[in-house]
């Protein structure tokens, strides 16, 4: 596409038609960048995006799973806990 509008712009006869097809390549071109742009931020915000999960698991998740654990661990009977206690 943009080859077309650079011959057009180049190649045509009529100077407002290569006006026009040199506007329009300018155009994309400055569209193209603009788009280019944006890929780099979504990269940036895709990179933060991750980091910020990865420490919300290691610094939250992880700590508060452990504690869960621990804190299970802590109350599991025994089937001779549960005789000791009616025995009482």
């Amino acid at each position: 596409m943009r080859i077309k509008l650079f011959r057009l712009a180049q190649d045509a006869a009529d100077s407002e038609a290569r006006e026009a097809a040199a506007d329009a390549l300018r155009a994309l071109l400055q569209q193209y960048e603009t788009y280019q742009e944006m890929i780099e931020q979504l990269k940036d915000c895709i990179s933060a995006y991750e980091e910020m999960q990865k420490n919300f698991r290691s610094d939250l998740v992880a700590p508060a799973l452990r504690e869960e654990h621990k804190e299970r661990k802590a109350t599991k009977y025994s089937v001779r806990d549960f005789q000791l206690m009616a025995i009482k």
